[in-house]
């Protein structure tokens, strides 16, 4: 979250609103390349502890012909130079992201902090050297290297999970976790639609501030995933109890964290972007934001159920309600607050969903 504040500060708004487009490329390739990897592992994990490694390692080689294929369109879509660093830049998340389910389930959080910190002191200090002659390419390739490293540190951690012998190519895999990556790359949109729409207005000093705004609020939302992940197990054992208290701590917690990081968002965008926003703003942005903390356990349970289905049928209906609702209030001239209040309107839908769905459970007819 700090890499486009430590860029803005000590260049412009221009040059990170022109990295915007790599990096929005980059997102979008890594949630095919993930294919719902960490959910499908999780359960997994959890269901058959014994064939961890195994099942780790055949997830690794399985999805890497996915980092290939992207790097090569990568060429076509951006300079060779360019094309090369997102190479890398890609196998580096690809190595981070298959992580992820390793270290939810063993709780090496610790560990994940540690290389996280690591890799952002380097990236500062690279960056510290570098600053003076800082561009767009400049900054593509310490951001590359940067996630390359920590990368290399996540393989390096788990490194005992890996099982040579399970190093095989499974293509029925991408069609069991094929709900999964549906999920994944459905929340994604959901969540950025507005944003690679802000991108394609080709203003990059709004796409700066736009990507920016949109990045704080989904660092909200996602700590809603921070408090429930170390109770991911318990959850997936069946245990009705842990996901009752789950819920209650999640929108208790939300209650809280949402209006005091809505508060701090005010103040960055206010000392760091010199943006002035209305009371509006952040009303819109507090109905962009809370839902997740609500409904955000219903997704897990949801798969403990297995009724994937459900949850790809509502977050569909909510990544098209944000496609649609940002485009028509960006096209009629409202800007920020139009792609904002359209990813809003969405996420308050997409909690209606989830709600009546569980309602509709009780009387024994899901969604």
């Amino acid at each position: 979250m700090a890499i486009p504040f430590i860029v803005i500060h000590f260049s412009s708004k221009s040059i990170w609103g022109s990295f915007v487009s790599p990096l929005l490329f980059s997102l979008l390739a890594l949630q095919v390349i993930n294919w719902g990897n960490k959910e499908y592992l999780l359960r997994h994990f959890s269901m058959e502890p014994g064939k961890i490694m195994s099942q780790y390692s055949r997830n690794l080689f399985t999805r890497l012909p996915l980092v290939f294929i992207f790097s090569g369109i990568a060429f076509f879509c951006f300079p060779p130079v360019f094309g090369g660093w997102v190479f890398i830049w890609l196998l580096g998340r690809f190595a981070i992201h298959s992580a992820e389910a390793l270290i939810i389930y063993e709780k090496k959080f610790r560990a994940s902090i540690a290389i996280e910190l690591a890799g952002f002191l380097l990236f500062c200090g690279a960056f510290a050297i570098l600053k003076n002659d800082l561009t767009v390419l400049l900054v593509l390739i310490l951001y590359s290297a940067y996630q390359f490293i920590k990368g290399i540190a996540y393989l390096l951690l788990f490194r005992n999970f890996l099982d040579f012998g399970s190093l095989k190519f499974d293509f029925t895999y991408y069609l069991m976790a094929l709900p999964f990556f549906l999920l994944s790359i459905l929340g994604f949109l959901a969540s950025k639609v507005d944003v690679y729409l802000i991108e394609n207005i080709g203003d990059k000093i709004v796409t700066s501030d736009y990507q920016i705004i949109n990045s704080l609020l989904v660092f909200t939302m996602s700590l809603s995933a921070f408090i429930y992940a170390p109770f991911t197990k318990n959850i997936y054992r069946n245990n009705a109890a842990v996901v009752k208290k789950t819920k209650q701590l999640l929108v208790l917690s939300g209650l809280v964290i949402v209006p005091v990081s809505l508060l701090i968002i005010a103040a960055i965008l206010h000392f760091y972007l010199r943006l002035e926003f209305s009371a509006a703003f952040y009303i819109i942005a507090l109905g962009y934001v809370f839902p997740s903390f609500v409904y955000g356990i219903e997704i897990v349970n949801l798969f403990r159920q297995k009724k994937e289905k459900t949850v790809v049928l509502i977050l569909f209906l909510g990544a098209a309600a944000n496609t649609v609702l940002s485009a028509a209030f960006l096209y009629f001239g409202h800007g920020i607050y139009g792609a904002l209040g359209g990813a809003a309107i969405a996420q308050i839908f997409v909690l209606f969903l989830f709600k009546l769905n569980s309602h509709f459970e009780k009387q024994n007819h899901p969604i």
